[in-house]
């Protein structure tokens, strides 16, 4: 998944990730400027009391989409604020950081290639993500009488195929550190990226939010046998969701849904407090998403993002805090 996803040469970033209605997938930014405009309203309420500059970095930036309307939006809403806010970029693909720059946004300030690069405490203000952990490479674990077993990649003549192993002892420790039991043949995945990421982010805030928007659920919903006994690893090609993760590797997009539940105590471990795991939908109707268009085809646009149905409840947002 890593190589599929991110190799420099042949990696589904790399050749460039086919996001919005005609692409691979949507996601909120590529649906509707609304959603930058009410999170640009909810920073400046937020942040405009912090003396001097104030930072928002996106990690996982893309070829800054959404850093585009955001900016934007903060200008029309609040243009004395919006001139004392810098943007940083969190990028890790060499051809996503050369579109971003294209854009020649006016406020941003800096462009990473890895969170490595932001130094701890440094940023006050806000640190957001939107869909960036559930991209992450995951194990992808089985229970069994015997334990749990991991579904590693083989080869058979010319295509890939699953292999069943014993799951390594730091995956089995995982599992059972975060009170996970996988009944026998149900399928879960772990991101073993996620957590040393999130507290990363979490180190580099000095004051302000950490605000993380998914596709994820807390351990006891998202491990339930019941729930999704087949794992959350899924494809997107073409607009659809489905198929085979082994076929045309580099060529579609793969995902699997966040543990909310590491992830909070992740944050809370490096000292940021809680505010919670809200829905998608919830969070942007209090955030006034609907004051930011005017035609019916925007409304419609901003209508999907909040949907019960869909978007609105399939994504949540995380917020941890330090110094608020």
């Amino acid at each position: 998944m890593e190589t599929a996803l991110y190799d420099p040469a042949d990696g589904y970033y790399a050749r460039g990730a086919r996001i919005g209605e005609a692409g691979d997938f949507v996601t909120s930014p590529s649906i509707s400027p609304a959603f930058a405009g009410a999170l640009a309203r909810q920073f400046r309420l937020a942040t405009e009391t912090f003396p001097g500059r104030v930072e928002f970095v996106e990690a996982g930036a893309g070829d800054g989409r959404f850093l585009h309307d955001f900016s934007q939006a903060l200008a029309r809403e609040a243009p004395s604020f919006a001139e004392r806010v810098d943007l940083v970029a969190v990028e890790r693909s060499q051809a996503a950081r050369e579109a971003l720059e294209r854009r020649r946004l006016p406020r941003l300030s800096k462009v990473c290639g890895s969170v490595e690069e932001l130094p701890e405490r440094s940023v006050r203000g806000w640190i957001f993500s939107n869909e960036l952990f559930d991209a992450l490479p995951v194990a992808r674990l089985e229970g069994s009488t015997e334990g749990p077993r991991e579904l590693r990649v083989g080869l058979d003549g010319r295509r890939f195929v699953w292999v069943r192993t014993t799951a390594p002892p730091d995956l089995a420790a995982q599992l059972e550190a975060s009170g996970i039991s996988l009944e026998p043949g149900q399928i879960g995945e772990l991101a073993a990226g996620a957590v040393p990421l999130y507290r990363r982010l979490a180190r580099a805030l000095e004051r302000g939010a950490l605000v993380t928007f998914d596709y994820g659920h807390r351990a006891s919903v998202l491990y339930h046998h019941l729930a999704r006994r087949a794992g959350t690893l899924a494809v997107h090609s073409a607009g659809r969701r489905g198929g085979d993760p082994l076929e045309r590797p580099g060529r579609v997009d793969l995902t699997a849904h966040v543990d909310w539940t590491a992830l909070t105590r992740a944050g809370e471990q490096e000292g940021l407090e809680t505010r919670g795991v809200f829905r998608q939908g919830d969070y942007l109707s209090r955030a006034g998403l609907l004051d930011f268009v005017s035609t019916d085809a925007e409304k419609w646009r901003a209508y999907r993002l909040v949907d019960p149905e869909a978007m609105g409840e399939e994504l949540s947002v995380l917020i941890q805090t330090r110094g608020i």
